[in-house]
């Protein structure tokens, strides 16, 4: 064969190609990032529109209806379905399997933007999200602290998350607990009917006088200076002074209303149970760190922990920030234990093929194909967008035993032609081109098994995905490592003559009472014709 005859007459070549591969496998494992389970996407596109206080009946035929209406002529929708609420509508776009989820994100976009001219003046933007399995915290901390919680949200809001969303891979800073702060504007119905105020005209003069401009720019000769109206409330009593017009004339705002500095309705609270300590902190704002879809879930909590010591150093006297949950340490911990069964499940091979092969060189030729395999398999992993899961992990310990199928064959048929009376070179090169056809069928039929659970489209396909292409690409390396690795470390370390050792000589007797058992028993069976027939 052809990888055998080049393997066996240039080993440097060899050896210069497997270190090649060794290296850049190591480099790709280095760089791969580390998740639980592979990061599915599944086609679900989500649109969130706001209409503040509008009922659910005009939500649906003002804001739900026109969506549905605009998103329908999208190719490849499976379902639509939406919920209309007060002043709130969510719609739900479910697409066939096979449709590319950002194909699909970005054409939901263009057909929302289209209607945007259509909708109420006091519609919110429409969000439009692509739903993500992963979109989940991977780290909780909480900001507790004898400061008010309306201290403690503004401080999260304002600060804490700003530094957290710096550091890479972070995709957002979920806050919940604490209190928002609000400015109310209350009047009464009788100050609304005596100087026939309209509501939502109040509600634009606010917005109007709340809100900085551009304004041209300032030319002098070559000076140029760019202008803008810096519109906004710095205080309460510049609102309280905004001067109002009524049937009545003009009025300060103070004057038609009740203004108050106050904070949001409560409609999601954090509570923190410190069980070690017995403690209940209910003075609480949790903020939750999710990373984003091709972050390392390792990595990003690891630059979390070492911005901490710093970000804690900006905190106020009356505030702590401590950690409460770290998914990342199950995920690091989860990782390790697969590997250690991989690494262990390599040792607990190589010795059984010691008490088989009862000889430390050929053990050592078909154990060193098995780690090479492996790491070389990570170069296809990266190249493929993979990440270190579980899955993938899977994948690389279903694979152990066909990694060491291939090499075992073609050593054995080597050692068949060594016994012949060839020389080593001879025998690695003959027997190892008598075997390629068998152990070229063989692994094709591990291919083409796994190959199709590769390619499956479905939610659950999608997930055996990863496990299914690492045993393919971990056996097409153990097939090539089969006509090039063992057939030159064959040429170069199986000695000139057999020699039997003690260990050798106990277990091939053992090995030979195991023969003459089974060849009395089959040979007995066989002469019995009674026997035979009954069986």
């Amino acid at each position: 064969m052809f990888l055998s005859k080049l393997s066996i007459k240039r080993p440097v070549l060899t050896t210069v190609i497997i270190i090649a591969l060794l290296v850049f496998g190591l480099m790709a494992y280095l760089g791969i990032p580390i998740d639980l389970m592979p990061n599915v996407k599944i086609p679900v596109i989500t649109v969130q529109t706001i209409y503040p206080g509008a009922s659910s009946s005009d939500i649906e035929t003002q804001v739900s209806k026109k969506i549905e209406d605009a998103i329908s002529t999208i190719s490849k929708i499976d379902y639509i379905q939406s919920y209309s609420m007060e002043n709130v509508s969510f719609v739900v776009i479910r697409f066939k399997i096979g449709k590319d989820v950002d194909i699909a994100n970005q054409e939901v976009k263009d057909k929302v933007d289209t209607i945007l001219n259509d909708f109420p003046d006091d519609v919110k933007s429409p969000i439009v999200m692509k739903f993500d399995i992963g979109l989940k915290p991977i780290m909780d901390l909480v900001l507790t602290g004898t400061a008010s919680s309306k201290d403690l949200y503004d401080f999260a809001d304002k600060k804490l998350k700003d530094d957290f969303s710096q550091i890479d891979g972070v995709a957002q800073v979920n806050i919940v607990g604490g209190e928002k702060r609000e400015i109310q504007v209350q009047t009464s119905n009788k100050i609304v009917y005596t100087n026939n105020l309209s509501i939502p005209q109040l509600a634009r003069i606010l917005a109007a006088n709340n809100l900085n401009l551009p304004a041209g720019d300032f030319v002098q000769k070559d000076y140029k200076e760019n202008v803008r109206t810096d519109g906004e409330l710095a205080t309460i009593n510049q609102l309280r002074n905004l001067t109002v017009p009524t049937a009545k004339g003009i009025k300060k705002l103070s004057q038609i209303s009740t203004i108050k500095d106050t904070v949001a309705k409560v409609t999601e609270r954090s509570i923190y149970f410190n069980r070690k300590q017995n403690k209940k902190m209910n003075n609480v704002v949790r903020l939750s760190i999710v990373k984003s879809s091709d972050g390392n879930a390792v990595k990003v909590a690891k630059d979390i922990k070492e911005s901490l010591p710093d970000i804690q150093k900006s905190l106020p006297g009356n505030m702590k920030l401590s950690i409460v949950n770290d998914s990342s340490i199950f995920i690091d911990s989860s990782v390790s234990d697969t590997l250690s069964n991989i690494i262990l499940g390599i040792l607990l091979t190589g010795l059984v093929l010691l008490f088989f092969l009862h000889d430390l060189r050929s053990t050592l030729i078909v154990a060193v194909a098995m780690p090479i395999s492996m790491i070389a398999t990570f170069i296809l992993i990266k190249s493929a967008g993979y990440t270190i899961n579980m899955m993938s992990l899977m994948g690389l310990s279903t694979s152990v035993g066909v990694l060491v199928s291939n090499s075992v064959v073609v050593l054995e048929n080597i050692f068949r032609h060594k016994s012949k009376g060839n020389d080593r070179i001879t025998a690695s090169d003959v027997g190892t081109g008598e075997v390629a056809l068998a152990v070229i069928a063989s692994t094709l039929t591990n291919i083409i098994v796994f190959l199709p659970l590769g390619s499956m489209q479905s939610i659950v396909g999608q997930f055996f995905k990863q496990f299914a292409m690492t045993v393919v690409f971990a056996t097409i390396f153990s097939l090539y490592l089969s006509f090039t690795l063992t057939p030159m470390m064959a040429s170069l370390l199986l000695p000139k003559e057999d020699k039997k050792g003690k260990l050798g000589t106990i277990l091939e007797n053992i090995f030979s009472r195991w023969e003459k058992l089974y060849e009395n028993i089959l040979r007995h069976i066989l002469h019995n014709k009674k026997r035979l027939i009954g069986v």
